[in-house]
């Protein structure tokens, strides 16, 4: 069974965030927010309607109440959603040094 909050969620699946009424689909992984440096796990765009100004939306795995449709995935896919695991770490690492940089 695939976790929303511990795997890495194919590009293109659709999830509702918490206290969200809208649905969110996934477009990216490891997104940094340009306006503040942020980083996300993912960042995605409306549904059903996509990219809509001003930018995109940016989230967490914590951030995933229910997942609803899980995107198209092949072995390319696959091989690439194992990358992001294995970068994981580094990913992780950075992330700490942003937060830390924003005290």
């Amino acid at each position: 069974m695939f976790d929303p909050h511990g795997d890495w969620m194919p590009i293109g699946s659709v999830v509702r965030l918490h206290g969200a009424e809208r649905l969110v689909m996934v477009v990216g992984y490891m997104s940094i927010d340009g306006s503040t440096s942020q980083a996300w796990d993912y960042c995605g765009y409306p549904y059903p309607e996509g990219k809509q100004e001003p930018t995109e939306l940016f989230f967490d795995r914590g951030d995933i109440e229910e997942a609803y449709q899980f995107g198209f995935c092949d072995a390319e896919g696959m091989a690439f959603i194992a990358h992001l695991s294995a970068v994981e770490p580094d990913y992780r690492r950075e992330r700490a040094l942003r937060a830390k940089g924003d005290e």
